[in-house]
């Protein structure tokens, strides 16, 4: 309309109505029953819930007050999580979704985790334009062997995740209904924790120059103070190099922890990375300025008493003071 001219836009073969009929068509189908078998055999036995240590005690009902927390990885980190990825034929996502679930295996010691991921839902061509919500949820659960090297966790979660993905059209709803879970109203059905990997040139959907005529565009800053989960790791693919953002849930956690746990993955990746014979228990995660805190400042019980006194002499000057309290 600014410069006269009628919009060239794509005509469109079908429309979200014509999606809608067809997954609810498909829901019928054999193909549908298979994805019922896999994702219901995912979850056979006791399902995991996260007891990733808090600050507070977890409300009975679950609240949704946030807060995020950000921080940008250096360019060299980036790259050398990209080349493991390339070198493990995997993908920097898996990478990432191993890394995420190591370090809660760390800080838990539960092997048995379930953390959540997004996928677009797109998966045939003529979807590619169309306007509609085909996001889907998935769960993916992996149960970590004890003594594990870094890589073979990551085979593990690479393969897990490819067969998610051959039944990702299965809708996350019509497995929590499935499943018959007894509800927890403190959390969310589950899993408690997010990881979403984002791609800089998918973000900027307006790149160019034509379609942004007459216009200027500008970053807009919004704070969320919501939190869908527990804790969602967003991650997001720039030219400076791999950012994260921390979204958490403030009556559980303390941003003095939440600000902690980029560097606790960066240092964990980093080991992991570096010194692939090591199981992933003989990984320090903790920066040099906790280590100190751990083993000097909590450690700093030196104190001024008399030297020319014994144990015994001591003991004896206690009684008379306080002759009816109990010593042992």
């Amino acid at each position: 309309l600014n410069e006269g001219r009628e919009a060239d836009l794509l005509v469109l073969n079908i429309q979200y109505k014509d999606y809608a009929v067809w997954l609810s068509n498909e829901l019928e189908e054999e193909k549908h029953l298979v994805s019922k078998e896999f994702w219901i055999r995912q979850f056979t036995g006791e399902i995991p819930v996260l007891d990733l240590p808090s600050f507070n005690k977890r409300p009975l009902l679950q609240t949704y007050k946030g807060d995020s927390v950000s921080h940008t990885f250096s360019q060299t980190f980036s790259y050398k999580l990209k080349s493991y990825s390339k070198a493990q034929d995997a993908t920097l996502f898996m990478t990432l979704m191993a890394g995420v679930k190591t370090l809660l295996y760390r800080y838990t010691g539960q092997n048995d985790l379930v953390i959540g991921t997004p996928i677009a839902g797109r998966e045939h061509p003529d979807l590619e334009n169309q306007a509609g919500l085909y996001l889907n949820t998935l769960a993916i659960r992996t149960q970590l062997k004890e003594k594990s090297h870094f890589a073979s966790i990551l085979n593990q979660e690479k393969e897990t995740l490819l067969e998610a993905y051959q039944h990702q059209n299965y809708p996350f709803d019509e497995l929590i209904g499935n499943l018959n879970l007894k509800r927890d109203m403190s959390r969310s059905a589950l899993f408690d924790v997010m990881v979403v990997l984002q791609n800089q040139s998918q973000l900027q959907n307006l790149s160019s120059g034509d379609a942004l005529t007459g216009l200027q565009i500008k970053n807009y800053e919004f704070k969320n103070n919501t939190s869908q989960f527990d804790v969602s790791f967003v991650f997001v693919e720039k030219e400076e190099g791999l950012s994260l953002t921390i979204q958490y849930n403030t009556d559980l956690y303390d941003s003095l922890l939440i600000k902690r746990i980029s560097a606790h993955f960066e240092n964990l990746m980093t080991q992991a990375l570096e010194n692939p014979s090591l199981a992933v228990e003989e990984l320090s995660y903790i920066t040099p300025d906790e280590k100190l805190q751990v083993t000097e400042t909590f450690n700093a019980t030196a104190a001024e008493y008399s030297r020319d006194k014994t144990i015994i002499d001591k003991f004896e000057e206690q009684v008379l003071k306080t002759p009816d309290r109990t010593a042992i």
